[in-house]
């Protein structure tokens, strides 16, 4: 496998849409059109295959803490399932009242978030199995991802259709942040921007540490934000993709996966991102103000590792390491996955 793209195949009929994993890889799920949820072995051997509902499964996620726990969402419900017994969820709720696009976990699995089509996150407390909050009338269009913030365990991220990233305090709840992802994406000179297509905010990710916050965007960029202080701030602007990025995946305190409608997989190492320059921007920038755009095109140089051509547009993808080789499970327009083996 470390020579070679694996293929698994044989479970689902339509599209994958969405995937997850175990650290190392040795359980991965997908889930895809009309309710089908896969098992597969890291060999890609499938282990299990049910059909829920015929909603499609939009979300996945594989509990860190209980050993064979997965949750999923399909339409406008999140089931939680037990994969020794799979004839039936285990749980369900359905607190939201449009299809989900992205359910995350926080850090100690006492919440799952999950945003929909209306532009709501829905936070359900796990541990009470009730509706916690809801964060609404900020986002204006619909939501497409949502992130919790790393060591900040009432703190959530989430981004739309309408460009807007939206930083929330969940308990109270209250707006901490918000940015227009259009104005500060305005005519970066020095990139060249795709201006037909508008920066939607597809998908968010938190380095491990806290310290950076990546946004993926429909024009093709990759937002960096310094996430270490309460009023998080744009760093730089990523590119590398010559359509929408769909994905964008932290998988060290400085290494980063980005996935595109491109087709493309990049790697990244944003501790580079001043390498060989003593006229770095500061993290002071005030990131309410037009991002700084002339250095885009040398952190973009500097920290740029690899990058591999996939044969599809990415649905989804997740990172894990098997014996010290770096992976990436890629769920695409096909109704196959393929693990493929990346640079980082």
């Amino acid at each position: 496998m470390e020579e070679l793209n694996v293929k698994l195949q044989g479970g689902h009929t339509n599209s994958a849409l969405c995937v997850d994993a175990k650290v190392d890889g040795s359980s991965i799920i997908s889930g895809g059109e009309n309710g089908e949820m896969c098992m597969w072995t890291r060999d890609g051997t499938l282990s299990h295959k049910l059909q829920s509902e015929n909603d499609d499964c939009t979300g996945l996620c594989v509990s860190k803490t209980k050993e064979n726990v997965f949750f999923a969402s399909l339409g406008n419900s999140v089931k939680i399932f037990d994969s020794r017994n799979l004839q039936g969820a285990v749980e369900s709720y359905q607190f939201n009242e449009e299809e989900i696009n992205q359910i995350v976990l926080d850090e100690k699995e006492s919440f799952l978030a999950a945003c929909d089509d209306s532009g709501e996150v829905k936070i359900i407390s796990l541990q009470e199995n009730r509706l916690y909050k809801t964060l609404r009338r900020k986002h204006t269009n619909i939501c497409a991802t949502v992130c919790f913030r790393v060591r900040k365990p009432w703190e959530i991220f989430s981004g739309g259709m309408d460009c807007n990233l939206i930083h929330w305090d969940f308990s109270r709840p209250k707006c901490l942040n918000q940015f227009n992802m259009q104005e500060l994406q305005d005519a970066p000179s020095d990139l060249g921007a795709y201006m037909v297509n508008p920066p939607f905010v597809h998908n968010l990710t938190v380095s491990p540490d806290g310290k950076y916050l990546a946004c993926a965007l429909e024009n093709g960029f990759v937002s960096v934000f310094d996430a270490s202080r309460r009023n998080i701030a744009e760093i730089c602007t990523l590119h590398a993709h010559t359509q929408g990025v769909s994905q964008v995946s932290f998988v060290s305190a400085t290494k980063l996966l980005t996935g595109g409608n491109d087709c493309l997989v990049a790697s990244w190492d944003l501790a580079k991102m001043n390498s060989g320059d003593d006229s770095s921007p500061s993290l002071e920038t005030n990131g309410h103000t037009s991002p700084i755009h002339s250095r885009n095109s040398q952190i973009t140089d500097n920290c740029k590792l690899s990058e591999v051509q996939h044969a599809s547009k990415i649905n989804w993808m997740k990172y894990f390491s098997h014996s010290g080789n770096s992976f990436v499970v890629l769920a695409d327009q096909t109704p196959d996955l393929t693990v493929l083996p990346v640079q980082i």
